[in-house]
């Protein structure tokens, strides 16, 4: 299970990046879960004028993100990107900490720092290629362990940050200490990162931009977009609904969210190590499967909890499944587009806000007509509709393959 680790440490350059993935998943753990108290509570935005900006800066990120991530394959070298989006993730990021004013705070979110969210997807496809001379089971165990790495940082970072600032009730230190975290990818980008040796190979009758983001719009793409989608979407569902039961269903206490939130997000690290190693004697496609039906299994057995331990024991199983999900994906797309990492990874965002509009959807539908144990049972259903769509485009592409 540990061996992935040994592999990015005898690969400079991969355990490079690997710092860098931390220190970039340490950046968004510092901010996102303080966004809304930063905004509202302590600049006064209003509840609208946040809404908006999230909504902005949610579009804005992907189509920053999938631009970045095609031309990324075409240009080859990732690091003057890297140079340029941690650049201004230290301005954006610097600039809502020293002047620190709702105008600033939404031309930065909104403009500013979505660029700096494409490090992502372009840390990620720079890892793919430094694993590109191995099996493909073994690139897709990395990848798994870079995840898990992302999942530490959200662990470590949001916790010292809560213990540090929490009592003056005043995080603005947070976009503080995320720019010290992009000053620290700018640095590794400029002086430790090196070139790649040659051109990555890639097939020469490759598609250019224009015809990359036609190929996003294709069927068997979009089935398989929208099929991932509903599958991870599950997860924003049972972390808006989970906290929702346990305080105003069960009698649980807020401390009670946070204390299984933070087991949860725990348990999810050795797990996420575990389905990577997995990959190495299964297809990712079956596990993504089985992963997904068993969230959906835990989801509906949320709706019986009649008790607060209750959830905390179902913590166990749902933390398992959701590593899964967490951390397969990104493997499972990369995979489409062999030979364009930057293609593959850029297919995260997306997913990302398609399982944010499906959530928020499910969720307004569950809670009025269902409540919110009955809300649950619907993550049931998004797994099963999300298995038979990838199940289905799976089927259909292997029979072609194989007619062929």
């Amino acid at each position: 299970m540990f061996s992935s680790f040994g592999q990015i440490a005898g690969r400079p350059q991969l355990l490079v990046l690997s710092l860098m993935i931390f220190a970039q998943g340490s950046a968004f753990g510092a901010t996102i879960p303080y966004l809304s108290v930063t905004a509202i509570g302590t600049l006064g935005m209003s509840d609208q004028a946040f809404s908006l900006l999230v909504l902005v800066s949610s579009v804005t990120a992907v189509v920053i993100s999938v631009s970045l991530g095609i031309l990324s394959d075409l240009l080859g070298d990732r690091r003057y990107m890297l140079m340029a989006m941690s650049a201004l993730g230290v301005i954006g990021y610097g600039a809502i900490y020293i002047f620190p004013s709702v105008p600033v705070f939404l031309g930065a979110t909104s403009l500013v720092v979505p660029f700096f969210y494409a490090t992502s997807s372009l840390l990620f496809a720079s890892a793919r290629l430094e694993t590109g001379d191995i099996e493909p089971a073994d690139a897709a165990s990395i990848n798994g362990t870079l995840r898990a790495i992302v999942s530490a940082a959200w662990v470590v970072t949001p916790a010292g940050l809560g213990l540090a600032l929490g009592a003056s009730g005043n995080m603005l230190g947070a976009w503080g200490l995320a720019s010290l975290f992009c000053l620290f990818i700018l640095i590794c980008a400029t002086f430790i990162l090196k070139a790649p040796p040659s051109r990555p190979a890639r097939d020469t009758s490759a598609p250019g931009f224009l015809a990359a983001l036609k190929e996003l719009g294709a069927r068997d793409v979009l089935i398989r977009m929208v099929s991932i989608a509903a599958i991870t979407s599950t997860l924003r569902l049972s972390g808006t609904v989970w906290p929702l039961i346990l305080t105003l269903q069960l009698g649980g206490k807020t401390a009670d969210v946070g204390l299984i939130a933070g087991m949860t997000a725990l348990i999810e690290i050795p797990f996420m190590l575990i389905w990577a190693h997995l990959l190495k004697r299964h297809g990712i496609v079956g596990m993504i499967v089985t992963a997904a039906l068993g969230y959906g299994g835990y989801m509906a057995a949320l709706s019986f909890a009649s008790a607060p331990w209750h959830i905390y024991a179902l913590a166990l199983p749902g933390a398992a499944f959701a590593a899964a999900l967490l951390a397969l994906p990104l493997s499972y797309f990369q995979d489409l587009f062999p030979g364009r990492p930057g293609l593959g990874t850029a297919f995260l965002p997306i997913n990302s806000f398609l399982g944010n509009g499906i959530n928020a959807a499910a969720f307004a539908v569950g809670s009025h007509y269902l409540g919110y144990s009955g809300s649950a049972w619907l993550g049931l259903v998004l797994a099963v509709f999300g298995v038979i769509g990838l199940l289905s485009v799976e089927r259909r592409v292997a029979r072609a393959s194989s007619e062929s």
